[in-house]
């Protein structure tokens, strides 16, 4: 791989992660206004409460 190859690999990378922080963080700030009160953590610990509580069956009712 060339310097520029790499170069323009990086540029795309560094994109990408922008995007996905800009969408992360426009996430958390929607389910923070949801009532979510640590945001992405609180959804994160309320989705794994209930796929260990036996809960499974409401989560898979979702269409996503």
């Amino acid at each position: 791989m060339t310097q520029r190859e790499m170069e323009r690999k990086i540029a795309k990378l560094q994109s990408m992660l922008d995007q996905y922080e800009t969408e992360m963080s426009y996430l958390h700030r929607i389910l923070l206004d949801c009532g979510f009160s640590k945001g992405i953590v609180t959804l994160k610990a309320t989705v794994e409460s209930m796929i260990h509580g036996g809960q499974r069956e409401a989560i898979d009712e979702f269409d996503f």
